[in-house]
């Protein structure tokens, strides 16, 4: 089983019709082997999309029901607590809290992380992190 984690920007750019997005997602909810996950920061990022119309609600629902949103716990907490500490003393980048928990729930759940933000992310490959960027 393949396990991805999709990142607000994904659904953002899917909902927009981006190329890139479009035919990754096509792709992969077509995919038996494929287990898709969200993370609740990922569910609170598009519900506070700006100007958001109950049309825009309905496709980030319709979205989010393609995979099992993973709430964040302790475990998870504490795996970004560590990441945001790596960011910034090791590669003195500033890891926003977001982001590392995203980023954490799918290091916890052995998930690739699926965002066009890959620069976010880069430095966290060496640390567990898988990450996959479709517009590339």
């Amino acid at each position: 089983m393949i396990k991805y984690l999709l990142d607000t920007n994904i659904i953002i750019y899917n909902k927009k019709g981006l190329t890139p997005a479009v035919e990754f997602l096509a792709e992969i909810e077509e995919n038996p082997e494929v287990e898709i996950i969200y993370s609740t920061i990922v569910e609170a990022e598009l519900f506070s999309y700006p100007n958001l119309t109950a049309e825009d609600e309905r496709q980030f629902e319709d979205a989010l029901k393609t995979g099992e949103i993973i709430d964040v716990n302790s475990k998870i907490a504490r795996k970004a607590g560590e990441l945001r500490k790596i960011s910034r003393n090791i590669y003195n980048k500033k890891l926003k809290l977001p982001d590392a928990l995203v980023a954490a729930t799918a290091m916890e759940h052995a998930a690739t992380l699926i965002t066009r933000n890959e620069n976010d992310f880069n430095h966290l490959l060496n640390h567990g992190l898988s990450l996959y960027n479709p517009f590339k």
